[in-house]
């Protein structure tokens, strides 16, 4: 992957959550709890990826802070969407316990300067726990007879894909970027994983909840 290819995927993976967006802002009157959480949700994403794009691109300033704002309140969001399939008092635990965490790693452990790889590796993880535990609970209790209206089935694969995929990338993203011939790949592979994210979350936002 060249790096003319890494540059037009990173700028697309940056619009992209566009889409979903524009598609939140029509369809949010009328959304139910839990397709407006993913509004919101599209919406901080699309807004950092932009935000990161423009101090780094145009201002040519740092902006990998931005990465440890973002992964914190992405977390959270996710926790809120993915309450219905969780114990309280884990998605309690989670909501205080990640972001405290979090906060403690970036402030003390890893610079806001560098990149927060624990805290989106742990992140990554118990996303991905997130999404199996929907896909559980879906076969155990088979109440849903068409699962392509339920927007949490396309947020779950997505996380489950996005996070997978990304999950070693983020763990050893510290020793891939001094790497020249990996760093064009690492990022590269991340937006089209991106990408992916985004057109799952704008199905999510496009079908109509089974009442």
């Amino acid at each position: 992957m060249n790096e003319e290819l890494e540059r037009i995927l990173g700028a697309l993976a940056s619009y992209i959550g566009l889409i979903p967006s524009i598609l939140a802002l029509i369809k949010f009157k009328n959304a139910p709890k839990g397709s407006r959480l993913v509004a919101y949700l599209v919406w901080w994403g699309t807004m950092i990826g932009l935000l990161a794009m423009f101090i780094g691109a145009f201002l040519h300033q740092p902006n990998l802070y931005l990465l440890h704002l973002y992964t914190i309140v992405d977390f959270m969001l996710l926790t809120l969407i993915f309450k219905p399939v969780l114990s309280s008092y884990l998605s309690r635990f989670l909501l205080i316990g990640f972001p405290l965490f979090a906060a403690i790693n970036s402030i003390f452990f890893e610079h806001l300067k560098s990149e927060n790889v624990l805290n989106r590796s742990l992140s990554a993880f118990i996303l991905m726990f997130y999404a199996l535990s929907f896909f559980t609970k879906t076969l155990r209790e088979m109440k849903i007879s068409r699962l392509e209206r339920v927007p949490l089935f396309w947020i779950s694969i997505g996380v489950l894909f996005y996070n997978a995929g990304s999950f070693f990338i983020f763990l050893f993203s510290h020793y891939l970027t001094p790497i020249f011939d990996l760093w064009y790949v690492y990022f590269g592979i991340h937006a089209i994983f991106t990408i992916l994210l985004y057109l799952f979350y704008t199905i999510a936002l496009w079908v109509q909840p089974k009442q």
